[in-house]
């Protein structure tokens, strides 16, 4: 199964990546730390961190690639978004569980 996060990520990385990053609203640290370490600590799980003995849960992400949101290739059966066509940049690439590859972008 493909977890939850996965598909959250797609297209909410790019976003903030995109509207908040490239304009300088926050740094990408904060971005980071904001999509990770912080609601990690805030629900109080084991997630949201690289440190040794952790889960290898991980999202790899192409900085660099720009694309337009297109919810046909959604893998949720929500495709409802108004961010459709709206061209972003940083997508995530590949999804790391427990250290095994779970998703791969096939785009």
């Amino acid at each position: 199964m493909l977890p939850r996060l996965v598909l959250w990520v797609r297209i909410a990385f790019p976003l903030l990546y995109t509207k908040c990053v490239q304009e300088g609203k926050l740094s990408l640290k904060e971005l980071v730390d904001f999509m990770t370490v912080k609601p990690s600590k805030s629900f109080r799980l084991s997630y949201g961190t690289l440190e040794v003995g952790s889960l290898a849960d991980i999202t790899l992400v192409n900085l660099d690639e720009e694309r337009a949101v297109e919810p046909s290739t959604f893998l949720s059966k929500g495709k409802n978004t108004p961010f459709a066509g709206e061209r972003l940049k940083g997508w995530p690439v590949a999804t790391l569980v427990e250290g095994k590859i779970v998703w791969k972008d096939e785009q």
